[in-house]
């Protein structure tokens, strides 16, 4: 039996390894949106991040984070 239970706890490992893994961005803030509206807009409109700059930088995490960058170990 307890061969079995170690191939089962195995195979959820793999299986979780197979998983896609959530961005940074979901983990900390819920979703990419929520970041940029949360964190990014209102350092804008205060001064605080160069406009810009920002949305060359926004629209680069957005790139990773479709293509899934996070994932690659």
């Amino acid at each position: 039996m307890a061969g079995i239970r170690a191939l089962q706890k195995r195979l959820g490992k793999l299986e979780d390894a197979g998983k896609p893994r959530p961005s940074p961005f979901a983990v900390l803030f819920g979703s990419f949106d929520a970041w940029v509206e949360g964190e990014v807009l209102p350092g804008i409109e205060s001064g605080a991040l160069d406009a810009n700059g920002m949305v060359a930088v926004v629209a680069a995490l957005r790139a990773w984070e479709t293509e899934g960058v996070w994932n690659a170990s």
